[in-house]
């Protein structure tokens, strides 16, 4: 294997190899589904255990910053280069092996998420327990701002339950009466389901008010009931992942918030279909279960890159 000649200690990945993984995150973000481009990423972590390192690296900051596609590291690194005092940034240099004079990662242009007041990393859920008797449980990849009595879900996915609560979210603004509900953010979309009492929904478009076992997708464009579908809303909440009839490609959709790197599917699978009950906290094992229920097998070329492929 190549040895890079750029490397700041022992253990450490170089300030350029930092810079080239920061262009090669951007890159998939903006081809997410380019197979030429998994496969020249995989050439390039295999020329160099310090690609690896800082590659693995980079991953395991993906749920502490939602990465804009900017246009490259030498736009985004200065975007970081802020107060010493802000926890989530040393938390990001330890995670990096970096000193603070070295390399930063990406952020946001306009609305850092490192100054939101609780997040959490790929697979990692948490809960608080707030003023008032409210709880608050974050999925994994999820960011949330607590003012006051008011709640602001920035990104992911939170479960609340209490007396009398405030959520605001990106298409809609939730007040709760003795209620619990889940609140996801897609691109284009907030998903809030009610599991028990009551949530008045405010948005552009009116207002509704959810009983338990309803759900509104609200976006732009307006609002519109949510059946029930393949995905069992509440699952996460118990560390299960739980699917009904479910296609292959959504189900690995879904698998892939919880774990580190690049998890496909070849199209002549994509559509099969799986049922079933899965532990996210094994998501390797969640994997190799589908292979045992689906005529499929998985090509690893690295344990960041997985596809699901035919049996041959």
């Amino acid at each position: 294997m190549l040895r890079s000649r750029a490397v700041m200690a022992a253990g450490q990945p170089s300030e350029s190899i930092v810079r080239a993984a920061i262009e090669w995150q951007m890159r998939l973000r903006a081809e997410p589904a380019s197979a030429e481009l998994q496969r020249q990423l995989h050439d390039w972590l295999a020329q160099d255990e310090q690609h690896d390192q800082a590659w693995q690296r980079l991953q395991q900051m993906a749920g502490l910053f939602r990465l804009n596609p900017l246009g490259d590291a030498a736009q985004a690194i200065p975007l970081l280069q802020r107060a010493e005092a802000d926890l989530s940034r040393r938390r990001m240099l330890k995670l990096l092996g970096l000193t603070a004079g070295s390399v930063t990662l990406l952020a946001a242009a306009s609305a850092p998420v490192w100054r939101t007041d609780f997040a959490t990393a790929t697979g990692e859920t948490r809960r608080l327990e707030l003023p008032g008797d409210v709880e608050v449980l974050l999925n994994t990849g999820s960011s949330i701002d607590v003012h006051d009595q008011e709640l602001l879900l920035r990104s992911g996915e939170a479960l609340v339950e209490g007396a009398q609560w405030q959520l605001r979210c990106a298409f809609a603004e939730c007040v709760g009466h003795r209620a619990r509900m889940s609140v996801r953010e897609y691109d284009n979309r907030s998903e809030i389901r009610v599991a028990q009492g009551e949530v008045l929904v405010r948005a552009a478009a009116g207002q509704r008010q959810l009983l338990a076992g309803e759900g509104l997708a609200v976006s732009a464009r307006g609002m519109s009931p949510l059946g029930r579908g393949a995905l069992d809303p509440f699952a996460w909440t118990r560390g299960l992942l739980v699917v009904n009839d479910i296609r292959l490609v959504d189900f690995l959709a879904e698998a892939g918030r919880y774990r580190h790197g690049w998890l496909g599917c070849d199209p002549a699978v994509a559509d099969l279909r799986l049922s079933g009950v899965f532990r996210l906290a094994e998501p390797e094992l969640m994997l190799r279960n589908i292979t045992h229920l689906l005529p499929v097998a998985l090509v690893e070329r690295t344990r960041w890159w997985v596809r699901v492929v035919p049996i041959a």
